[in-house]
């Protein structure tokens, strides 16, 4: 288990990562791109993956090219994981364990809430729609400069709300997010998975086991928080 940080101050508001945290869809990202590397005759390994988990599409492109030495462009390869990942996706990616009971936490106490994520910001509101989910902002990885484990996607997302990044509540799964959300300044959850275990994520401030693990972190009803302006 990773060495726990003491929390900052009492939570009043939080943001979530989407892939691998709110939807179950890291294996099925896995399985796309292991399809677009055995059209070119390669082969995707755990190793290679786990690296790739939190980031960028355009970094895990760059990471290709120097690991299997691709003769395609960024673009290139991007695009043909994309013609893979647009098929499986649209099918339905299903709800990680417990997201149902913390957003019904996070709504019964007027918490604002926002999703930060490395995916592109017109694929994470077209998820967050079908499971119908309305977060008060979403921001993603094509919208920032830097992709995770810069703190760029969470600096925005508690711009957006309007709060301080120390009074926010980050819940990730990935070490680069988990990176990401400290730099920032933020309290940090984790939820680990077979592709994200526990000893690969840095010193942070709660492990959980799912994300009904979160509940027992927001504030109770008789605390009195105050919501921002």
């Amino acid at each position: 288990m990773p060495r726990l940080r003491r929390p900052h101050a009492p939570i009043r508001a939080l943001v979530l990562d989407l892939d691998g945290t709110m939807v179950d869809s890291e294996p099925l990202s896995r399985h796309a791109w292991g399809i677009f590397l055995q059209q070119h005759g390669l082969v995707l390994d755990e190793a290679v993956y786990a690296r790739m988990v939190g980031r960028r599409a355009d970094e895990s492109a760059r990471l290709l090219q120097s690991h299997f030495g691709l003769a395609l462009s960024v673009g290139e390869i991007i695009a043909g994981k994309n013609a893979v990942w647009s098929h499986i996706w649209q099918q339905g990616l299903p709800p990680m364990p417990g997201l149902d009971a913390l957003i019904a936490g996070i709504s019964a106490r007027e918490l604002p809430w926002a999703v930060a994520t490395s995916s592109p910001g017109h694929y994470a509101r077209q998820v967050l729609s079908r499971l119908r989910l309305r977060p008060w902002a979403i921001v993603g990885g094509d919208e920032v400069a830097h992709g995770k484990p810069a703190p760029d996607v969470y600096l925005t997302a508690i711009t957006r709300l309007g709060v301080a990044a120390a009074d926010c509540l980050a819940v990730e799964d990935s070490g680069p997010g988990c990176v990401a959300a400290l730099n920032a300044g933020m309290t940090v959850a984790a939820i680990p998975n077979p592709l994200t275990p526990v000893a690969s994520l840095p010193a942070i401030h709660y492990v959980c086991e799912s994300l009904a693990g979160i509940l027992p972190l927001l504030p109770n009803f008789s605390d009195g928080f105050i919501l921002p302006e």
